[in-house]
């Protein structure tokens, strides 16, 4: 059937000589031809900036269909589309024909012969490599593949060789030479009776740097090793001779990456000789000779026996008319046009500082592939990959791609990422074994930590392409390189998908979808959706539209609201953070001093053209970048709620939720997991309140009293005015809770943390304009308890106090020696805080104090809840204020509604004299309120108006003010139920 000559014209096969082929034509004028039917060239897209054109950037992982092709395919061959394995009926017999005919033409591309077959396969070199494996049927096999291989041609080989080798990256970016020679060697050595065979990619993926196909293949077959490339990347470029001087034993390719071959098949040309297999990999219809009822034949011929079921016939089409054009443009003539591509790239972007390019600067040789990270130059770490390629889209409409490009270890090579370290992101990256994923339904990879995997951006430039095209994409990625920092407040980092999105697209607004179209009796009909129809930036103007969005963003970046990201980042890894995060930029912008991590990897440098390869590759990175980071005591601030810890024994144990002795065995869980004595209601032990007897000494203590000064000497005190946005939520607290009366004498729990520091300057400030309006008349003192732990030490507390004139009262009580002398303690945390809250009821009752004001703010509350409900059931969270069952005492939060980072941008911004309070009970681990503060952290960057729900959502709760645990829990139903008839719920 596929053998009919009688009377047919065949057409001729395009000549392999370039001056015929180009004789036929003007390349020139092909190429605008290209440019001119690209389907997408002027399609625009919808961003957050505006609509852009979009300018595809991503030919290496696949090009873009060609409208007269597919034109072609409409007209030619879909009006008689049929089966193959058939030529009874017109249809099925001119679609085996035409497929048959899209063979001969891979023939003709690759230099195939009658020892080769050629076998149309899948998804790509995916599922080719997967299909020669099987034709193969390896027993013996030593594999030797390059640092360069994407996985399809790694991963496979893995899983059926004995013993697998890596070569060497030469100095000029391609294989090492003289290295395959000794691996060659040492394989045939070591495994004298195995069969060795080499799997190289003829062009890396994200360097774009191609290999020396014939030279590495004549070394092989001197050392009898079977020769199989790998040229997805490169087979719409580069000519492919399977039969040469040296003959190579299998290539395979991936069709989809041809210029107007959109969506075909993968490509296998192997040598019949290494086909061992006689039954196909998928068994089907048309695989078979004969079949009886016990017994069956398959067909000899591989290249139909592996082709079973019903074949892509129209891809396969469309994948024999791409190669048709790649064959009538010359791969003479897309090599030259790949080269000036290439020296138009590197020679607009080599001096542009922020911008690292991966692999070895070499312009001959290679394809037009450029792969970059972009480096934040105050903080030495770089910008998220995904942020960078985010902003190329939403700025210029740039289609890039970004990741790791499915070639892992070539990317973490380039990236200079050594095996430990690769080991340390796997394992923060890894999703729990405990996970059920049916029952949550997963559909993906994600963990928490997913931001933190490496990665960079990668363009690529297709032959056709004019000189003025690539000089602005130049200028739009030096823009971004120099302009990054700008916009980084307006996106959102998701950290289980690691994705950046402008906070005014985090959805895709101008998505396109399959349930817009209906049938109906008319036919097809799709729904019209209203769409922006104004003119898209053109692209003489862009570059000066995006200074213009630069400068107007960078002037609104210091009042930026952003989530601190740094707490979306597991403690236990925050090492491995690699990029600068909006939060830091924006601090940066107010001038607050900040501590960055040293970045864990820097990219491999090689040395310039000139004297190139003149230092060894085998030593790491030649870059080195030290970054100098703060003191223990500028750097540490006290976290988990441990400052200002003063409650009712409710609240004492919601904040100690989750915190374990590790210095002692005085912590312990129960067997259902609950945290014993933390959650619970607390109630103290025999030797508990024989201890606290103990503490009961008032001759361990300093009082400050407030002096009388002059106005002159009072304007020299270093009292802080708070932001207006703070001292507003503030006033909220105070006011709508009627927190502070007329007459009262407040001290405020002063730990020397940032909230309690902030709490004592903010209170101050509303004492002045309470007195300069004439209104509520109060007195303003500070408190402090010392636990007695030697790595906390907050005497310094007492000069301070001194300096700013209020009556202050600092206890010294051996608060942790007493909890070590005892017989048992479940927490020493809980102990050490129910210890503190005693005295200090006790001091200010004593002193004659009635209110004591606590440093807790919004993200306690919100914690706090969240461990209550997790950990123990409770409907609960810190109270916004309550009195003591005796009555004779106030407990006050007045920064019940202001968020932590706030209070931390003022206590750095103040240089207030932060305590630190390192504890080895209470800082040694991650503690319960740390994962729920990451937890939120995390959800805070999806959702930015998270806190703020929050605080609404909560204020039932937070208005509960009995010190009774029996009866918080009816007041807070009552609260619920009371604010939900309100809301008309």
């Amino acid at each position: 059937m596929l053998h009919r000559v009688f009377g047919e014209r065949i057409p001729a096969i395009e000549t392999d000589d370039p001056e015929k082929r180009l004789a036929s034509g003007n390349t020139d004028d092909l190429l605008a031809w290209i440019r001119e039917n690209e389907i997408g060239s002027n399609v625009v897209i919808e961003t957050p900036f505006g609509r852009r054109y979009a300018i595809y950037c991503d030919y290496t992982a696949s090009a873009r269909a060609i409208r007269p092709i597919e034109d072609y395919i409409l007209e030619n061959v879909l009006p008689l589309y049929g089966n193959t394995h058939s030529s009874v009926t017109v249809s099925s017999e001119q679609t085996t024909l035409f497929v048959h005919e899209a063979r001969q033409e891979i023939r003709s591309m690759t230099g195939a012969g009658d020892g080769d077959d050629v076998i149309f396969t899948g998804s790509g070199s995916t599922a080719a490599v997967e299909l020669l494996i099987h034709l193969m049927q390896p027993e013996k096999l030593v594999v030797i593949t390059s640092i360069h291989e994407h996985h399809s041609n790694l991963l496979p080989w893995r899983t059926v060789s004995e013993a697998t080798y890596l070569v060497r990256e030469s100095r000029d970016g391609g294989i090492d030479l003289d290295d395959l020679v000794r691996v060659l060697n040492e394989a045939r050595t070591t495994h004298p009776q195995s069969q060795l065979l080499a799997a190289f990619t003829a062009c890396s993926n994200i360097t774009g740097i191609c290999m020396d196909v014939p030279q590495v293949t004549s070394i092989l077959k001197r050392h009898n090793a079977l020769s199989v490339w790998d040229y997805a990347s490169s087979a719409p470029y580069v000519k492919i001779e399977v039969n040469g001087a040296h003959p190579i034993d299998a290539v395979f390719f991936s069709g989809h990456k041809f210029i107007g071959a959109v969506s075909t098949p993968g490509v296998l040309v192997v040598k019949k000789s290494l086909i061992k297999a006689t039954a196909p990999k998928r068994i089907g219809g048309g695989t078979v000779f004969f079949v009886s009822r016990k017994d069956e034949w398959y067909l000899k011929d591989a290249e139909y026996r592996e082709e079973g079921g019903t074949p892509d016939s129209v891809g396969i089409i469309r994948l024999a008319l791409a190669v048709k054009l790649k064959r009538a443009v010359g791969e003479a003539a897309i090599a030259a046009q790949e080269m000036q591509k290439t020296e138009l790239l590197f020679k607009g972007l080599k001096d542009c500082c922020n911008l690292i390019m991966l692999g070895a600067p070499i312009t001959t040789g290679r394809l037009a592939v450029l792969s970059f990270l972009i480096k934040d130059p105050v903080s030495r770490l770089f910008f998220h990959h995904n942020y960078i390629s985010a902003l190329l889209n939403d700025l210029f409409g740039i289609q890039s791609r970004a990741g790791c490009m499915c070639a892992g270890p070539y990317a973490q090579h380039l990236m200079g990422i050594d095996e430990e370290l690769a080991e340390q992101y796997f394992t923060a990256l890894k999703e729990s074994d405990g996970l059920d994923r049916t029952h949550l339904r997963r559909v993906g990879e994600y963990s928490s930590n997913e931001l933190l995997r490496p990665g960079f951006t990668r363009i690529s430039v297709p032959y056709f392409w004019t000189d003025r095209q690539v000089d602005h994409l130049v200028e739009c990625i030096r823009f971004v390189a120099e302009r990054a920092a700008d916009f980084i407040h307006l996106y959102q980092l998701n950290c289980e998908s690691a994705e950046w999105h402008h906070q005014k697209q985090r959805t895709f607004h101008a998505r396109k979808w399959l349930g817009h179209v209906t049938f109906t009796r008319n036919g097809m009909v799709l729904e019209e959706r209203k769409r922006d129809t104004s003119e898209p930036v053109p692209l003489t103007s862009s570059i000066i539209e995006a200074h213009r969005l630069a400068d107007e963003s960078l002037a609104v970046m210091k009042k930026a609201a952003v989530p601190d990201g740094r707490l979306a980042i597991d403690h236990r890894y925050s090492h491995l953070r690699w990029f600068v995060l909006p939060i830091e930029i924006i601090e940066r912008s107010r001038g607050v001093n900040i501590s960055y991590p040293v970045p864990p990897f820097q990219p491999l440098v090689y040395a310039a053209e000139a004297d190139l390869f003149e230092k060894s590759l085998n030593g790491s990175q030649v870059i080195s970048c030290t970054v100098a980071t703060k003191s223990g005591d500028d750097e540490a601030t006290v976290i988990d709620g441990v400052e200002d810890d003063i409650g009712t024994e409710e609240e004492e144990n919601l904040f100690s939720a989750g915190k374990q002795c590790l210095s002692c065995d005085l912590g312990g869980n129960d067997s259902s997991g609950r945290v014993k004595g933390e959650m619970e209601e607390d109630i103290a032990t025999d030797d508990e309140t024989e201890s606290s007897k103990v503490l009961d000494n008032w001759d361990k203590r300093v009082i400050v009293r407030s002096r009388e000064l002059s106005r002159a000497e009072e304007m020299k005190i270093p009292w802080y005015a708070p932001p207006l946005e703070m001292y507003k939520r503030v006033c909220e607290a105070i006011h709508g809770l009627d927190m502070i009366k007329e007459g009262d004498k407040v001290l405020v729990c002063l730990s020397g943390g940032k909230d309690s520091l902030s709490l004592l300057h903010i209170l101050h400030f509303y004492q002045m304009r309470c007195r300069k309006n004439k209104s509520t008349n109060f007195k303003l003192g500070a408190i402090t308890v010392d636990p007695g732990s030697s790595a906390y030490n907050p005497r310094p507390l007492i000069d301070y106090c001194r300096s700013l004139n209020i009556d202050f009262f600092y206890e010294e009580q051996d608060i942790i020696g007493a909890a070590k002398r005892l017989k048992f303690v479940r927490s020493i945390c809980a102990y050490c805080s129910r210890m503190k809250r005693g005295r200090l009821a006790a001091a200010a009752q004593h002193h004659g104090w009635n209110v004591l004001a606590m440093g807790q703010h919004l993200d306690d509350v919100a914690e706090s809840f969240f461990i209550a409900a997790f950990q123990n059931g409770n409907l609960s969270t810190m109270k916004a204020q309550y009195q003591t069952r005796d009555g004779t005492l106030r407990v006050i939060r007045p920064l019940i509604f202001v968020r932590e980072r706030a209070l931390r941008e003022f206590a750095e911004s103040r240089r207030l004299p932060v305590i630190a309070e390192n504890c080895p009970a209470c800082f040694n681990q991650a503690t319960e309120r740390h994962r729920i503060k990451q937890l939120l952290a995390q959800q805070e960057l999806i959702f930015p108006d998270l806190f703020n729900s929050l605080r609404s959502a909560l204020r039932p709760l937070l208005l509960v003010d009995s010190a009774r645990t029996d009866k918080m829990r009816t007041m807070a139903i009552e609260n619920i139920v009371k604010f939900n008839k309100n809301k008309g719920v």
